[in-house]
């Protein structure tokens, strides 16, 4: 017997309630960062960088999910303010690598230190216990989300060949 589907309203729905609170902390984190004179985009770019030093602009516009051209004027920029360089690869001089360059790293250290305070504020009022609890069942989601996308790449692949 097939299954009734069950529709909820949208304040209801929890993935919408993710979607907001996603927005949101942006929001308030975009506003924090603002003084320091950095945009959505180069935060999110400096701090997959410094996750990932020595990574490819390739690499780094796929986790970002953006078009290498609009990556390339993001660390074009990032590179004349001299917070990135781009380095030649030691085995094929062709790729280049990203770093972030010292003189940006005490501004990283501000951005950890904004996120971590907004983030404080966001989980106010929760017990130790339940934003432990909350951090495993989001990690959950994001691993089930994960396999869905890997299947769902692995399948797309396969149809190629």
């Amino acid at each position: 017997m097939p299954r009734k589907p069950f529709h909820r309203e949208p304040s209801d729905n929890v993935g919408f309630l993710i979607g907001d609170v996603s927005r949101m902390l942006r929001t308030v984190y975009d506003r924090r960062v603002e003084p320091l004179g950095l945009t959505r985009a180069q935060w999110r770019v400096l701090s997959r960088i410094h996750r990932m030093e020595g990574c490819t602009q390739t690499e780094l516009a796929l986790v970002l999910e953006i078009e290498k051209p609009t990556l390339g004027k993001l660390l074009d920029r990032l590179c004349d303010k001299v917070w990135v360089e781009r380095r030649a690869d030691d085995a094929d001089a062709r790729i280049k690598r990203l770093y972030l360059t010292e003189i940006v790293r005490p501004l990283i250290d501000q951005m950890y230190a904004l996120a971590d305070d907004v983030l404080d504020t966001a989980i106010a009022g929760l017990k130790p216990a339940d934003a432990k609890q909350l951090h495993d069942a989001l990690s959950l989601i994001k691993e089930n989300l994960t396999q869905l996308l890997n299947g769902h790449a692995a399948a797309a692949k396969a149809k190629e060949s």
